[in-house]
């Protein structure tokens, strides 16, 4: 729109030829008002409908006013274990060093379950026979995009599991989960998951790496650290 604003006075200047002087001041106050309708237009726009880039936490991030990221994690099952991946390969990573279940963004067109379908055999090589969709988990931080993560849980799987190239997977026993390094909510809908809670809406909000407000169900959950 700036592009267009400069075109269009140049385009008036290269018109007017100045022979005579009240000309002058009047097209110098329409190209001012010109000038000052569409500068408005321009910062609307700008604030409304265009995403922005933030700063938060020394991470530069691309984030939007009206929307948040759609992601799948999925947890597969065997046994007393889930397939766990630690997130150790990607660069500005949110999640590194952290152990998480297997998933990621949604594709354009893509339904939560065509998502973790795909994200699983993208990152494990496993093809998902048999899976349940658990809830819906809102991440909300003030350093990392807000994301809505389809939770799945899966006990049917075909194929060979393969290397990640976001990190090393690896088969954890559900006792042990707890002890390593993860985000603090994610032991909440691990709970949840283990005492097979119909489907939820788990909301998690951060400041940094802290835990700040948890919601099940639109309800205040007591946030315990450590």
């Amino acid at each position: 729109m700036t592009a267009s604003i400069l075109l269009r006075i140049g385009a008036l200047d290269s018109k007017n030829d100045y022979t005579k002087n009240h000309t002058k001041v009047k097209h110098k106050f329409e190209k001012c008002a010109i000038f000052c309708m569409e500068l408005c237009l321009a910062i609307f726009a700008i604030i409304f409908y265009t995403d922005k880039k933030v700063l938060r936490g020394g991470v530069m991030m691309e984030q939007s006013i009206y929307r948040a990221v759609n992601t799948t994690l999925i947890y597969i099952e065997r046994g007393g274990e889930y397939l766990m991946l630690h997130r150790t390969k990607k660069e500005n990573d949110c999640n590194h060093d952290k152990w998480i279940g297997i998933g990621g963004k949604f594709e354009e067109g893509e339904s939560p379950e065509e998502c973790a379908l795909r994200e699983t055999k993208e990152e494990t090589g496993l093809d998902l026979s048999a899976y349940r969709y658990r809830g819906i988990v809102t991440f909300v931080s003030d350093r990392w995009e807000s994301e809505y993560m389809h939770l799945f849980t899966a006990d049917g799987f075909e194929g060979t599991l393969k290397d990640c190239d976001e990190g090393e997977l690896a088969w954890i026993s559900k006792e042990d989960l707890l002890a390593l390094p993860a985000w603090e909510g994610d032991k909440i809908f691990l709970r949840l998951l283990d005492e097979d809670v119909p489907f939820f809406s788990l909301k998690l909000r951060y400041e940094g790496e802290t835990l700040a407000e948890a919601k099940l169900n639109g309800r205040r959950l007591e946030v315990r650290h450590g």
